[in-house]
């Protein structure tokens, strides 16, 4: 089972300072930090209530879509009341985090424990029915959870599921937005999810649920072994069935609903008395089976009528009669064996008479003794050509192979593809904050050429001519994307008070940048979190090619804003993973 994991420079608050921060609560201390924050146990003092507060780091507090999402997310499970769905109270944001208040469950998810076990397949009926259940009452309400997987089904006390982190929970009438798509766990994921997110329904929340009811029966996921659950763990072999359906790859040949899905599961549990194996199946597997909560109920034992022996016995004594007769015959005809004696060369030519004709010989039969064991053939031993046989065959020379010298594997996986694609997403969420960089730079660069044009306004001599060479420039300068110049012509930079001017506007030119490049940043952080979930996918392949050149592209965004920032404004980049070609 896989799990998500914290951002990268993701430091989960302390404990004291965040009891400055929720005065009404007293934070004990934390429990798990995730892909999404951490989780601390508090207490809610007006209630004494033990409650889960959760952070998410600051980063996401700049993502307005995030935001959208996660207020989603609260409002969603506030609407929903089922035993099996972790309760919400509260959530907002403070000191640039968001957080959100939920009901406390003391027990540790299924993830933390069951990783790569196969579990009692009664025990495994009761944990996915459950959490169908769950489910069907969300999506009766209209909300899709859309990442289903074992670290967020939490277990209480009692191990009873509960479907908790509807982070990436979306009302169902609501459209997906660009970018939402790199969200989601891998191997989990429905494949519309990556490849159609627009089409995306509750029937994806029922394709999580097949592939985590194929991992609990037999300890790996379905991209592990394609095997059917009972060919792997020898589970009752309807469970085939319902994984089957549930993870069809297009959603119509799914369950309907989770309810429906939770009835074929009901339906097994209620003939196998809820231990989930097959009578037939447990049968013939004998101890080497998995565990079972219970004995088998042996079959009813069958009486069979015993037949009459007198034709078996009539024709066993004809198949003898028939052997030995065939014996002796094959007997007489070895032993029959003609001696001729050589004549002479005078009495070959005269007519036989009753004298002289050859007489037969019959030989008593000789049995033969058993063959030798034929020893072994020695491997065919490689032949010398002799030079003096008159002629010489020369063997031809072996074809040489031109070695690569260090040549790097190529990926299996299209990465240039999936980096366009995953850039044309990035981009049009950007393009709020690419069309304020462009108006503030055309801003200043108006302003300069203002600037300019009243200096050489003031000048005495040479003015038309000054004037000319400053509309060549300022045309050549807008071209270039209305950028400021370093350094100017030797005729303009001789006008008084020109280089104040160009230095003012530069250093505005630069903090503009500056301050793109930063409002990149949650952008950057969005991006890096789909490439890691991608390099997640291809390690199950073992594209180490394709993950090498995902990662490189993750430290490009790490250690340049400038890097992510150019990526959004569609400038190539000259090195690094991006610059790489994959077949």
């Amino acid at each position: 089972m896989s799990d998500l994991h914290a951002p990268a420079g993701f430091l989960a608050p302390d404990p004291a300072e965040l009891n400055e921060l929720f005065p009404g609560y007293e934070i004990e201390g934390l429990i798990a930090t995730g892909g999404m924050g951490a989780v601390y146990c508090a207490v809610q003092k007006s209630l004494d209530r033990t409650v889960a507060l959760k952070i998410l780091p600051k980063e996401f507090s700049k993502d307005a879509a995030f935001c959208e999402a996660f207020e989603a997310e609260a409002k969603a499970m506030a609407r929903l009341n089922h035993p099996n769905l972790v309760g919400v109270y509260d959530f907002g944001e403070v000191n640039d985090m968001l957080f959100i208040i939920m009901e406390y469950v003391p027990g540790k998810s299924i993830y933390h424990s069951a990783h790569g076990q196969a579990i009692d397949p009664g025990e495994v009926n009761r944990l996915v029915t459950d959490i169908c259940n769950g489910l069907a009452h969300a999506h009766e309400n209209g909300i899709i959870h859309r990442d289903i997987k074992p670290s967020n089904i939490l277990l209480d006390l009692n191990a009873r599921p509960k479907i908790g982190d509807f982070g990436l929970a979306r009302p169902i009438e609501r459209k997906v937005q660009e970018g939402e798509e790199i969200f989601g766990t891998p191997h989990y994921t429905a494949p519309e999810v990556v490849n159609d997110p627009q089409s995306v329904d509750y029937r994806s929340d029922i394709y999580s649920v097949g592939v985590l009811l194929h991992e609990l029966l037999t300890g790996k996921l379905p991209a592990e072994d394609l095997r059917p659950p009972s060919v792997i763990s020898r589970c009752d072999p309807r469970y085939d069935v319902i994984v089957r359906r549930a993870t069809h790859i297009a959603p119509a040949g799914r369950y309907s609903s989770a309810a429906e899905m939770a009835k074929d599961l009901a339906t097994i549990a209620a003939s196998s008395g809820s231990r989930g194996i097959h009578p037939a199946v447990a049968a013939s597997h004998g101890p080497g089976g998995p565990r079972v909560a219970g004995p088998i109920q042996a079959r009813r034992p069958v009486q069979i009528k015993k037949a009459s022996r007198t034709p078996m016995i009539v024709r066993i004594l004809l198949l003898l009669a028939i052997g030995i007769g065939a014996y002796i015959y094959l007997t007489k005809q070895q032993a029959r064996v003609v001696s001729v004696s050589p004549l002479p060369k005078s009495a070959a030519s005269a007519k036989p008479s009753p004298e002289n004709a050859p007489s037969e010989i019959i030989k008593p039969p000789v049995i033969p003794e058993p063959a030798a064991e034929k020893p072994l053939e020695a491997p065919p031993q490689k032949v010398e050509l002799n030079p003096t046989a008159g002629f010489t065959i020369e063997p031809l020379p072996e074809p040489e192979v031109p070695e690569k010298a260090n040549a790097p594997a190529l990926p299996k996986f299209d990465v240039t593809g999936f980096f366009a694609k995953a850039r044309k997403i990035m981009q049009d969420r950007a393009k709020p904050y690419l069309t304020a960089r462009e108006t503030n730079l055309k801003t200043n660069f108006s302003s300069f050429e203002r600037s300019l044009k009243r200096e050489v306004r003031k000048l005495q001599g040479g003015r038309i001519a000054t004037e000319n060479k400053l509309d060549i420039e300022m045309a050549s300068w807008e071209k270039n994307g209305s950028k400021i110049p370093q350094e100017l012509d030797a005729l303009l930079a001789n006008i008084p008070d020109v280089q104040e001017e160009l230095t003012k506007h530069l250093e505005k030119e630069s903090a503009l940048e500056e301050a793109f490049q930063k409002s990149m940043i949650p952008l950057a952080t969005t991006y890096n979190l789909g490439l890691e979930k991608q390099i997640e996918r291809l390690k199950l392949e073992d594209d180490s090619p394709a993950i090498v050149l995902i990662e490189e592209e993750i430290q490009m965004n790490k250690q340049s804003p400038k890097y992510f920032a150019d990526l959004m404004m569609g400038i190539e980049p000259k090195a690094g993973a991006a610059s790489r070609e994959t077949p």
